[in-house]
């Protein structure tokens, strides 16, 4: 199951080709298979009639959907699921996703993949991630404010005697706490700083793994660890989002719903903050052309990289075509095979140029209508 980051969530908002299928389906937790696969069909039954009533051959449609029948008959992937799935096909091109992330059921087929219930995960308003600094192993937790995951890290060392074919940890010194010194590292006089240089070593090498992992990212990094390690860890960190604050421990200790809930706690304020500036700061600029409600001024800013930070409303599309030539947009209907969210277009394009996408209730979005975007200049 692959990672959705940033980059992925772009690369899926380029696949420009008709007809191409996006499908949301909540899964229950704990897991119920049975009722997961029965909902599932369903739902692959209602885009099957959708792709017949446009024209496709049943081969064609067959075809096209094949990749999602298969999963129907995988008792192992439906008893391994978070609160969401996410399916994505078109001819030659499919992707899977566990989302840990509350969504209605939706299926559409339009042009192209339909991504705005995925923004959350990646649009900066509220994802981070938690990285575990262990003397027993290296650990990635993905969270939104709803939920969390353990990330796979195949290019990370698990552990500073797999990195560095180094004695264990316990042979050398140790870090952690003893009474009145909370956090430092005790070791065997000279050998301290031989070691210190080596846990330095290994801690390069997590950065740089971590660093390419996450390297189209913006969210908040919390480290969690003794003091010693998380300081160690700060000097030679790369990844320009880690938070001051961290989960201070040993994270061995703690189960993953601790270190989120934790995490969690560090990055509330700072999210909130964010929002409620980004909130202010468009109503302050209305009027003065650093900021607009208004889709046809929004979508040709986010094309052009002007689109500092965007509101848009979850549940809620607008169709229609972008015209690249003329730089113009021209509202359908959704049954039109052209046709595209225009709204997940606006986000798509933000992200891109590395601007904050909020996904928000209607209610939500300042300024009262579909959109609302604050500019760069």
């Amino acid at each position: 199951m692959r990672l959705l980051t940033r980059s992925e969530l772009i690369a899926l908002s380029e696949h420009q080709k008709a007809p191409s299928v996006s499908i949301y389906m909540p899964t229950p937790l704990p897991a119920e298979p049975r009722k997961s696969q029965i909902a599932f069909k369903s739902v692959l039954g209602e885009v099957q009639d959708e792709l017949l009533g446009r024209g496709l051959k049943e081969q064609e449609v067959e075809d096209l959907l094949e990749p999602a029948k298969k999963l129907l008959s995988n008792s192992m992937f439906w008893e391994n699921q978070s609160k969401a799935l996410a399916v994505f096909l078109s001819e030659g091109y499919e992707r899977i996703y566990r989302i840990p992330l509350e969504v209605p059921k939706l299926a559409v087929v339009s042009r192209g993949f339909h991504i705005k219930p995925l923004l959350p995960l990646v649009g900066g308003g509220d994802d981070f991630y938690v990285l575990c600094l262990s003397k027993k192993k290296i650990r990635l937790i993905q969270c939104t404010k709803e939920d969390f995951r353990n990330v796979d890290l195949e290019n990370v060392p698990q552990s500073i005697s797999e990195a560095l074919q180094y004695e264990p940890l316990e042979k050398q010194g140790q870090i952690g706490s003893a009474p009145g010194r909370q956090g430092l590292f005790h070791g065997h006089g000279a050998g301290d700083e031989d070691f210190k240089e080596n846990l330095k070593t290994f801690l390069r090498m997590v950065d740089k793994g971590i660093r390419e992992l996450l390297k189209d990212e913006t969210a908040p990094l919390v480290p969690a660890g003794v003091a010693y390690v998380v300081s160690l860890y700060k000097e030679v960190a790369s990844y320009p989002h880690v938070t001051e604050e961290f989960v201070e421990g040993s994270p061995d200790n703690l189960t993953a719903e601790e270190l989120f809930q934790r995490a969690k706690a560090i990055v509330e304020p700072i999210f909130k903050k964010e929002e409620m500036e980004a909130k202010e700061k468009f109503e302050a600029l209305l009027g003065t052309g650093k900021a607009s409600s208004m889709l046809e001024e929004v979508l040709p800013a986010a094309f052009s990289g002007r689109v500092e930070v965007l509101f848009v409303p979850l549940g809620v599309q607008v169709w229609g075509k972008w015209k690249k030539a003329t730089h113009e947009m021209e509202l359908t209907s959704r049954e039109d095979p052209e046709a595209r969210d225009l709204l997940d277009l606006a986000a798509v394009e933000t992200l891109r140029s590395r601007g904050k996408v909020y996904v928000v209730s209607p209610e939500e979005v300042p300024g009262g209508k579909d959109v609302a975007a604050i500019f760069r200049y």
